[in-house]
């Protein structure tokens, strides 16, 4: 058992194991000699094992669970503890949380309740159950014990950390009765005091039941990790996941499905939110995990590993068991392949990651204020505030903006980055604007749109900002308008790329806030309404489209300064629209005033990552692709301001080529040329 094993285990592997008793033939056939040689074929570091999954069965002999019946006594989740162990590998165990089909067909009194009264079954597989339930809680804390006491395992991942809907079973009304006074709400409304409060709560029931979860783990093994499943960080409000879940587990981990963007933030997010480095980056080596049987291509998952790998994360691809117990040897001889090739430039990616901005995640802003009256049942929308984070971190990407992902949980480090992006967040507390405010007023830059400061997150709807005076405009309203423009004034004029004058201002399909400027700020662009009201038929200008008319006198862009700092407050969030990304990265630039870690001239399909280390800079280019393979690229410039330190090499890895570099007249940077690649390169700039 090592409690540090995964400080240096950047190969990691997770087989499903959700596998029913429908068939006698079913794990009939599996074979922990065989399962481990695919492990050791791909050198795979760790590898979770399955000892309880959604179907709540247990893989191993148990007193606080139900065994499955097909195993017929046979603890496979020991043997493969025991084989890894041999081998090498650290062995997770791993558990399912609130997912739990056996008990929830057992003991029906545990299951999550939907708004109707009816017990939820997600699509009719899936019996959830409320971790609300004192019983529930007790026998999955029973389950956890037992795997964390007689195995050796070295990890234990809970999976499934989340609460899967709004839940009105008799533990959930009795908590909120007591706690809160009166029935839980069924109307969805973000700025209904009784609403926004039973939302806070669930968040803070849920990171309750995750710490109790961990300190059962704790008490019977505190040398084995934890980690609970975290790629829901972002998502729906209605998972109740906040920035609070993270403190539960020694290093977060989580699996993704879609393309790069999501991948590349998601990354980032983890790196400044966990615990511990490294963090854990999955996703399945089949398409998805609905598809059982068509693989991703190596291409591709050797880019997601680099992905991972240049982020400060390992790489965990989850391959799913066929139903008999056996395993696809396809999937290891690729995954060996893509391991051979990532592994190469372990040693060389790690330090500090040079964040030049930040983009801020509200974890209480993942709603939309469409839902306002909203039943419950009807479901969520998609956050406006989600929506311009991932938004945001495209823009940074395509121009190459060292950037990370932050959360409150860095609101005493702001002071680290040049400029803080608020895209749109929706509720927000006193303690997160005083911090921004004070970030500002001692020399910081912030960039925020739409509602941001408006709301705070006990749903009260302020009468104005409440960073008013750092973003020097004041609320006055919408536009009845759904489609708007704005058009570039002043130093605006300067900002925006490829503006083409005021009678064809920029367009923004949606409302915008109609501000109020403060005295000292400044107008970066005008507002400008369509002729008339497009969610009106008649009267008309053009029967496709909406048309800008004449400015309104209102402003849509203000710079502020705020003590030694600057904003910049947004009427629009305009860098939600994918067409305005090189104007948002123009933005963003103007307002860290130049003097950026990094520049070059590499195709925008590039993502370049630089870390600080002792023995200098390491730098990574990763090309990701919307088609692979890939084409080559082309060899390209990079300029890394090096803080005064003197270069005395410039390495490519792994092959060990010296690369010429310049310093001379470079104002305290170094510039060098990378060499054209496919995939992957890493320069390592070594300093005296």
């Amino acid at each position: 058992m090592d409690s540090t094993w995964y400080k240096n285990a950047y190969r990691r592997n997770v087989v499903d194991m959700h596998i029913s008793d429908f068939k006698e033939e079913f794990l009939a056939s599996f074979d922990s000699d065989e399962y481990v040689s695919m492990l050791r074929r791909t050198h795979a570091k760790s590898a979770v094992a399955y000892a309880h999954s959604h179907v709540g069965y247990c893989l191993y002999p148990t007193k606080a669970g139900k065994m499955h019946p097909n195993l017929k006594g046979r603890d496979i989740f020991g043997e493969l503890c025991k084989k890894c162990a041999e081998n090498g590998i650290a062995a997770v165990g791993y558990m399912s949380l609130i997912f739990d089909t056996y008990a929830y067909d057992a003991h029906k009194d545990w299951a999550i309740v939907n708004a109707d009264g009816n017990t939820q079954t997600g699509n009719g597989r899936y019996g959830v159950c409320c971790p609300n339930n004192r019983e529930y809680r007790n026998y999955t804390a029973a389950i956890a014990k037992e795997i964390v006491s007689g195995y050796g395992v070295d990890g234990i991942r809970f999976d499934m950390t989340f609460w899967p809907g709004v839940c009105y079973c008799e533990s959930c009304k009795k908590r909120h009765a007591e706690e809160s006074g009166g029935e839980i709400p069924k109307i969805v409304d973000w700025h209904d005091a009784k609403w926004a409060a039973f939302q806070r709560s669930r968040e803070r029931w849920l990171a309750e039941y995750a710490a109790f979860m961990t300190e059962a783990v704790r008490e019977t093994n505190p040398g084995v990790t934890v980690e609970h499943q975290s790629s829901t960080f972002a998502s729906s409000w209605t998972f109740g996941v906040t920035a609070e879940l993270a403190q539960n587990s020694d290093f977060l981990q989580g699996d993704f499905y879609g393309g790069y963007v999501q991948g590349s933030t998601a990354c980032k997010l983890f790196y400044n939110l966990t615990p511990n480095l490294p963090f854990g980056f999955e996703t399945s080596s089949n398409e998805s995990l609905g598809d059982h049987t068509t693989m991703k291509s190596a291409d591709l998952l050797t880019a997601k590993s680099y992905m991972a790998i240049a982020n400060g994360g390992a790489f965990i691809f989850i391959d799913a068991i066929d139903p008999r117990g056996t395993l696809n040897p396809h999937v290891y001889d690729t995954m060996a392949k893509v391991f051979e090739q990532t592994s190469r430039y372990e040693g060389y990616i790690g330090g500090s990651l040079v964040q030049d901005a930040a983009l801020y995640l509200s974890c209480e802003s993942k709603c939309s204020f469409e839902e306002n009256g909203m039943d419950v049942r009807s479901g969520s929308k998609d956050s406006p505030h989600i929506d311009g984070l991932f938004k945001s971190s495209r823009a940074l990407i395509k121009n190459h903006i060292p950037y990370g992902v932050v959360t409150k949980r860095n609101l005493g480090e702001l002071k680290k980055y040049k400029a803080v992006i608020l895209s749109n967040v929706l509720m927000m507390s006193e303690e997160e604007a005083g911090a921004i405010r004070e970030y500002v007023f001692g020399g910081g830059r912030i960039y925020a749109s739409g509602h941001t400061s408006l709301t705070d997150i006990r749903g009260d709807k302020k009468s104005d900002f409440m960073l008013a005076d750092v973003f020097g405009a004041s609320y006055g309203g919408e536009t009845e308008e759904n489609v708007t423009y704005f058009a570039p004034a002043g130093e605006g004029k300067k900002i925006f790329p490829g503006h083409y004058g005021d009678l064809w201002p920029i367009y923004h399909g949606n409302r915008q806030i109609l501000l109020q400027m403060r005295g000292g700020a400044s107008p970066l662009a005008d507002m400008v309404l369509p002729y008339t009201a497009p969610q009106r038929p008649r009267p008309f200008a053009s029967i496709h489209s909406n048309p800008p008319g004449d400015k309104n006198g209102r402003v849509s862009i203000v710079e502020n300064t705020f003590g030694k700092g600057k904003s910049i407050y947004s009427a629009a969030q305009f860098e939600a629209n994918e067409y305005h990304d090189k104007m948002f990265a123009s933005l963003v630039r103007h307002l860290m005033d130049g003097d950026p870690s990094l520049e070059t001239d590499a195709p925008r399909q590039v993502e370049i990552l630089m870390y600080e280390n002792d023995a200098g800079y390491s730098i990574s280019m990763l090309s990701f692709q919307m088609e692979m393979p890939n084409l080559p690229v082309p060899s390209f410039k990079v300029k890394i301001k090096v803080k005064g330190r003197k270069v005395k090499e410039a390495i490519l890895n792994p092959e060990g080529e010296r690369l010429a570099f310049d310093m001379t007249g470079c104002g305290g940077y170094a510039i060098f040329e990378v060499p054209g690649f496919e995939m992957f390169s890493n320069v390592q700039l070594i300093c005296e």
